[in-house]
């Protein structure tokens, strides 16, 4: 079977498992935004995880709450439901079906999946990542580590090395591997100019943050450091441009030190053909309309409170 999930931490980790259970032939990265309008095609021999629902899907996982949303009535193979990420849906699965001798030895790595994924970090682990916590952020294309370097080998094979790496290693041996290791250096290398640019091209809003990246190359960073330098915030927005600057992707999340925001920020992108979590979301809007569906957002947070 050929798998389809996102490119991010709980992704790999997802087909982690599914390799530990299933016959994997193939593994694709697929953006949520292109599976949700259709762009990808999908047939029963597929599994799709950590991604929106398809139905000509064979087996599909996921666990955002926009997706309840959207498909409450779907009859599907797999399961959906609120969990910290998504290979947690896929392990509680899979033991049910009686093969939890195989995932056993995962029990630690889905408690640090399950952590990352749903933010659930100390100052301490955004400040000084170490172990699991600083291979997601290696992971995640949101700390923009995949571009802007000469590395030996191309972020895509490196991801796919990871997935079965990590049926194997730990994540200190992981981390020494030399095309780990040249990211993770990058990363603590450009830490000082992240926090400048997040500095520079960042306004606070009552409660809300809102960080304007449009017609920049940002550089390589944690993107839960923003809490950490607007502390009496309880919410973020920041702005990216989309593939050929053609649309702005919009992301919001909730503060992880300052948990008060009462916004639902995956019903709220899901109002403009976007999901997520209720403490975390993306949308895309076409470049022209970008600052009035902002305006819209932000209003929105700051009515929330």
């Amino acid at each position: 079977m050929r798998l389809l999930t996102r490119l991010d931490f709980d992704g790999l980790a997802c087909a982690t498992l599914l390799k530990e259970v299933l016959s994997i032939d193939a593994v694709e990265f697929c953006h949520p935004k292109d599976m949700q309008d259709g762009k990808i095609p999908v047939t029963e021999n597929d599994i799709i995880t950590n991604l929106p629902y398809h139905p000509n899907a064979g087996i599909w996982f996921d666990h955002h709450a926009s997706e309840a949303l959207r498909n409450g009535e779907a009859v599907f193979n797999g399961r959906y439901e609120l969990a910290p990420s998504t290979a947690r849906v896929v392990y509680n699965y899979f033991v049910e079906k009686g093969e939890g001798e195989k995932l056993r030895k995962y029990k630690q790595f889905l408690i640090e999946v399950d952590k990352v994924d749903s933010a659930t970090l100390s100052p301490e682990d955004v400040s000084n990542p170490k172990g699991w916590v600083l291979l997601a952020y290696i992971m995640d294309p949101r700390s923009g580590l995949a571009k802007g370097s000469n590395y030996q080998i191309s972020n895509y094979d490196l991801m796919m090395k990871l997935i079965d790496w990590m049926q194997i290693f730990t994540a200190e041996e992981i981390l020494e591997f030399p095309d780990i290791k040249e990211r993770a250096t990058r990363y603590f290398d450009e830490e000082k100019v992240f926090k400048e640019a997040l500095l520079a091209n960042s306004r606070q809003d009552k409660n809300v943050i809102i960080t304007d990246f449009r017609g920049m190359d940002a550089p390589a960073g944690n993107r839960f450091l923003i809490y950490s330098l607007f502390p009496e915030a309880n919410i973020s927005v920041r702005l990216i441009d989309g593939k050929d600057k053609c649309v702005t992707v919009i992301a919001g999340g909730h503060s992880i030190f300052n948990r008060t925001s009462k916004t639902d920020v995956g019903a709220l992108m899901s109002r403009y053909g976007g999901g997520g979590h209720r403490g975390a979301g993306t949308c895309q809007i076409g470049a022209p309309h970008a600052n009035l569906i902002l305006s819209d957002i932000v209003a929105q947070m700051k009515k929330d409170g």
